[in-house]
């Protein structure tokens, strides 16, 4: 009976350990990844700063634009993330569905303004060898991910009216059950359903 005990305890301890050390390394990590990719955001701001008062802006609203793209497709990882309804509750990241806000404005933007990342910019990579060509294809298939994505959120979160972009965002296929979504430019509080 003591060794059933032993294990039993020793089981447990570890259990318990393991859990609470990945719910302080989430929640750490959360916070340090935003420290660490702030001196890189820094350094960018600062030359595009340059270019602006260079009056070079060309470069500047291309990556702006590539941006809006990278909000939208990471978005779409980040709605469709298994354990997006735990973010809030255990480590006080509120992403749902505070963020969908930003994917209808994203989302009506992009609508508006088609994305600078185009089939001609795949033809403008070389495939002279073997081995360009299948970092084309590599580059060409990350690119229709990349497409799939960004036409997947401008079709759920575009609107033409609030009650359209309502409509949208409550109809996303991965959103956690008993919620609504909120318009958008809304300071309403989602509620609970049934």
């Amino acid at each position: 009976m003591t060794r059933l005990k032993f294990t039993t305890t020793l089981l447990l301890a570890c259990s318990l350990s393991a859990a609470g050390g990945f719910w302080f390394g989430f929640r750490e990590a959360l916070s340090l990844g935003v420290m660490a990719d702030s001196l890189p955001r820094g350094m960018i701001a600062v030359q595009q700063l340059s270019a602006i008062r260079a009056g070079q802006t060309q470069n500047l609203a291309t990556a702006l634009e590539f941006n809006v793209d990278d909000g939208l497709v990471w978005g779409y990882d980040l709605f469709g993330h298994p354990l997006l309804p735990l973010f809030g509750p255990l480590w006080g990241f509120e992403v749902h569905p505070e963020y969908e806000k930003y994917a209808v404005r994203l989302a009506d933007y992009r609508k508006g303004n088609p994305s600078p990342m185009n089939k001609e910019f795949l033809q403008h990579l070389p495939k002279a060898t073997a081995e360009d060509s299948e970092a084309h294809d590599q580059v060409a298939e990350s690119a229709r991910l990349h497409a799939f994505k960004l036409r997947t959120m401008v079709e759920r979160y575009a609107s033409n009216s609030a009650n359209a972009a309502t409509r949208a965002v409550n109809a996303r296929a991965n959103m956690p059950v008993g919620f609504s979504a909120v318009t958008p430019n809304s300071d309403v509080k989602p509620r609970v359903i049934s």
